[in-house]
């Protein structure tokens, strides 16, 4: 690792060809369950909504084996796409790596998808077959594609996880049929990230770059074989199909995916199946602690929470190791670097651990101005990637191009700072940054001033236009009604203890907020809701 200009925020660093995880993965798995056969691959339990599973290594490499075989026998052709709609059943996972040993792409599915967004997702990759779950709620999953399928030219097969998957592996068992050889630089995966046109962007991930970043994770965070890890990201997320998965598998760890997230559930499976890992999106650990009997769990063997998935301010991971009693990690990451892209090390202290990081083995990165030239140290700007991790390019813009630079940068549309030793800390969404009469102000250091309030549970800070100065902050809080009466009150502490330019204009209490399924807050919406309510078109 390097960092060749000592003043600038730029730091630069390269895999050899021998670091790099050159393999499919098919021969991921394949490899795992050589090297820890008797290990549990995948842990469902304490989970009501969903049967008990305790697979191998080996007994999910064997049934990954004969649903790919079965998946050749029914004619699919090595490339062929096919999406997997529905929550985060085991046979998802199972469905993942048939689907590569196969040597066919997957693409991932929301399973809150409705109709049309099914028609766009299915169609814009010409998927021939939809793996899915029996129902998502009270949906039931095939009634909705038997209603879209003459919509989707491509699309000529469907199986359920249940009855469809036992059906196909046991044909798989009998079958002749051998695996095709898989090229590592072949698109595997393609998710679709929200953009600005409207439209989702497919994001199109290739093997290698998922299996690397997916390694290089855990190595940094130290989780070893047989450590057993519960994590809470939706699997059609890239956190819980990569990260966490394909992570699990190159270290040989126990992966214990929540099929749904409830707070109580989730504690039972820290608890009982003693783990010494979680790892998910702040929201679910703040909706743990808010279980009444929360200190009655034992959490003994839980020694590190690692979050991700959203930017979370430092009074928050100061409270998680507080009352968990264990190390808290920070991660950030993107669907466009495969997860991860950088975080802190382990012996670090908790005021390093609680912001980016350090970039990945590997993975480079700079801070650059509206000009694209590189910042000093500690002035914000637009983060840029390269690394091992970074995705082929998307598959869908109107215009053809990849959405990567030229140069072969990729700009995260995050504004960053880089200090001397190489640590990022994210200060906010480019678009998301608050101009007011010229004043750049950053949401999330607004945030972390809001919840050193001990009344201020969740916050989210966001910019509301204004005819004198441009842009005004707003400030959208959960509160804790014993300890915060009012808006105003939390204002007039505000102006104990801030800026005044910093001070929101505006702020509103409320009972929850709207999240993306990986644990954001969705801030377009409350400015949305707010422009309306404020009549401030």
């Amino acid at each position: 690792m390097s960092k060749p200009n000592l003043n600038l925020s730029e730091w630069v660093d390269h895999l050899d060809d021998s670091e790099l995880m050159s393999i499919s993965l098919g021969e991921l798995i394949e490899s795992t369950a050589a090297k820890f056969p008797e290990t549990e691959a995948l842990v469902y339990s304490n989970q009501p909504d969903v049967e008990d599973v305790r697979w191998t290594y080996k007994h999910l490499n064997e049934m990954s084996t004969n649903l790919a075989k079965a998946f050749i026998d029914a004619g699919f052709n090595q490339g062929d796409t096919v999406g997997v709609w529905g929550p985060n059943h085991p046979e998802w996972i199972l469905t993942e790596y048939a689907l590569a040993k196969a040597g066919l792409r997957i693409v991932t599915l929301n399973p809150l998808y409705k109709e049309q967004e099914l028609i766009f997702a299915l169609n814009t990759v010409s998927a021939v077959a939809i793996v899915h779950a029996e129902a998502i709620g009270d949906i039931k999953c095939l009634d909705v594609i038997n209603t879209i399928r003459n919509k989707i030219s491509s699309l000529k097969h469907s199986y359920s996880f249940n009855e469809g998957l036992k059906s196909l592996i046991k044909k798989g068992e009998a079958s002749n049929s051998s695996l095709p050889i898989v090229d590592p630089n072949d698109i595997f995966m393609i998710q679709y990230t929200s953009g600005t046109t409207g439209l989702p962007k497919a994001a199109q991930m290739t093997h290698q770059a998922l299996i690397t970043s997916s390694k290089n994770s855990h190595v940094r965070w130290q989780i070893k074989s047989n450590q057993r890890v519960c994590h809470g990201f939706p699997l059609f997320h890239i956190g819980g199909s990569a990260c966490m998965t394909l992570g699990a598998a190159a270290t040989g760890a126990v992966s214990l995916p929540l099929y749904i997230f409830k707070p109580d559930v989730t504690l039972n499976i820290l608890q009982n199946e003693k783990c010494s890992v979680f790892i998910g999106a702040p929201v679910l650990l703040t909706a743990m602690l808010e279980v009444p009997n929360f200190h009655e769990y034992d959490l003994s063997s839980l020694k590190c929470l690692i979050v991700g998935g959203s930017n979370p301010p430092l009074e928050l991971l100061k409270k998680f190791s507080e009352e968990f009693e264990a190390d808290v990690i920070n991660g950030y990451g993107m669907t466009e670097t495969c997860g991860l892209t950088s975080t802190a090390l382990p012996s670090d202290p908790p005021e390093l651990k609680a912001i980016a990081g350090l970039a990945l083995p590997g993975v480079s990165l700079r801070v650059v101005d509206k000009n694209n030239e590189i910042v000093e140290n500690n002035t914000p700007g637009e983060l840029l990637y390269k690394g091992p991790g970074l995705m082929k390019g998307y598959g869908n813009l109107p215009d053809g191009s990849s959405g990567i630079n030229d140069d072969g940068w990729f700009p995260t549309g995050d504004l960053a700072t880089m200090n001397e030793e190489g640590y990022i800390n994210i200060v906010g969404r480019a678009k998301e940054m608050i101009i007011r009469g010229g004043e750049n102000l950053y949401p999330i250091e607004i945030e972390n001033y809001l919840l050193e309030h001990p009344g201020v549970l969740e916050v989210a800070v966001i910019g509301l236009p204004d005819k004198k100065y441009d842009e005004e902050c707003c400030a959208v809080a959960r509160v804790d009604a014993t300890k915060l009466n009012n808006p105003d009150e939390l204002r007039n502490w505000c102006k104990e203890r801030i800026s005044r330019w910093k001070v929101p204009k505006y702020i509103f209490f409320v009972d929850s907020f709207p999240i993306t399924p990986s644990g954001k807050i969705q801030k377009y919406k409350l400015q949305e809701k707010y422009i309306q309510d404020l009549n401030l078109d």
